[in-house]
């Protein structure tokens, strides 16, 4: 993250020894490609947070109601990722933040994109209406 900071960036994506995106300093990273697939990294050598897993499942309502063609789990080269209709960050502390440009370069059109609005209103939606996902705690 400081690396980015120094060069004037919000946050910074790990890329692995092989090139493909991994994940940013306390966050996931997921793109929208421009045929409307969700692609995120495979968990094997990145966090699965809570966080990113519930928003998977939230993801699945926009398959199914066709905002979305799929969801996949598997590499994504830097060059991908460039050429991404939308790119986000998803995490505790951001929930759902689009990234418009990397490296000086736009994502998509440069605005965040109406998957990534989605997703986040989803997320709103489900923290609302979660009262079965909370846990009473007895305080003494």
């Amino acid at each position: 993250m400081l690396e980015a900071k120094d060069h004037g960036a919000d946050n910074g994506v790990f890329i692995d020894q092989r090139g493909m995106v991994a994940e940013s300093s306390n966050m996931n990273v997921a793109f929208v490609t421009q045929d409307r697939v969700l692609r995120h990294p495979s968990f094997d050598a990145i966090l699965s947070g809570i966080t990113i897993q519930r928003m998977l499942e939230l993801a699945e309502r926009l398959v199914t109601q066709g905002d979305l063609k799929e969801i996949r789990l598997a590499d994504i080269s830097v060059s991908e990722g460039r050429q991404a209709a939308e790119m986000m960050l998803i995490g505790s502390s951001i929930k759902v933040a689009p990234v418009v440009q990397w490296d000086g370069q736009p994502i998509g059109d440069g605005k965040p994109g109406p998957i990534t609005k989605k997703l986040l209103q989803l997320w709103e939606e489900d923290s609302r209406s979660a009262t079965d996902q909370l846990v009473p705690v007895p305080y003494a």
